[in-house]
C-alpha cells in the first residue's frame, strides 16, 4: 500500500484514535472521572442536610408551652364558671374533654347539670395565673391559680374563693382539651 492512501481500516484506527484523545482531552478538563464521586457525595450530603433542616422546621411547628398555659387557662376558666341560664355549660366542658378528665365528667355532666340549676348559684371563674411543670410531646401538665366569686343568692352574701389546679392539657389535632384536672389544697 502506498502511504498517501487510506484504507478503511486506517481510516477506523485514526478516528478511534481521535475520539480517545477527544474524550481524555474532555475529562481532564471536566476533572476525569475520579472527581464525579466527591461532587456526587457532596450533592448528597447537601440533599440529606436540606431534607433534615426541613424535618426540625416540620417537628418545631407543634404548640409552645404559651399555647398550653392559654389553653389550660380557657379551659378552667369555663369549667369554674357557673350560670344556670346556661343549660348547655355541661355539654361544653365535654368539649373540651379528653381522656381521664372526659370519663368522669361524662358521668356526672348530668347530676352538675341539675344541681346548677337547683342551686341557682352563679359564679364567675378567673385564672390568675398559670405555669407548665412537664410537658411530652402533645400534652403538657399546667399549675394553674384561679379565683371564683360567687354571687350573693337569697341564703349567702357574695364571696370569693381561690383554687390551685393542676392540670393535663392535650393537643389533638390543634385543639386542646383538658385530660386530667386534680385539685390541690
Amino acid at each position: 500500500m502506498t502511504e498517501g492512501v487510506q484504507t478503511p481500516a486506517s481510516r477506523d484506527r485514526e478516528l478511534v484514535a481521535a475520539e480517545r484523545r477527544e474524550r481524555q482531552s474532555y475529562l481532564a478538563l471536566a476533572g476525569g472521572t475520579e472527581s464525579r464521586w466527591p461532587r456526587l457525595l457532596l450533592v448528597l450530603a447537601a440533599l440529606a442536610a436540606v431534607t433534615g433542616l426541613v424535618a426540625a422546621v416540620i417537628a418545631g411547628r407543634g404548640p409552645s408551652d404559651d399555647d398550653f398555659q392559654r389553653a389550660a387557662a380557657q379551659r378552667v376558666g369555663a369549667l369554674l364558671t357557673v350560670d344556670p341560664g346556661h343549660p348547655d355549660r355541661a355539654k361544653r366542658i365535654l368539649a373540651g374533654a379528653t381522656g381521664e378528665f372526659h370519663d368522669e365528667f361524662a358521668q356526672s355532666a348530668d347530676a352538675y347539670t341539675r344541681f346548677v340549676r337547683s342551686a341557682g348559684t352563679v359564679s364567675d371563674g378567673r385564672v390568675t395565673g398559670t405555669g407548665l411543670t412537664a410537658r411530652r410531646d402533645n400534652s403538657a401538665e399546667v399549675l394553674v391559680a384561679a379565683s371564683v366569686d360567687l354571687a350573693a343568692s337569697r341564703t349567702a352574701p357574695a364571696r370569693s374563693t381561690d383554687f390551685r389546679l393542676r392540670v393535663v392539657v392535650v393537643d389533638e389535632g390543634g385543639a386542646f382539651k383538658l385530660a386530667k384536672v386534680q385539685y390541690l389544697p
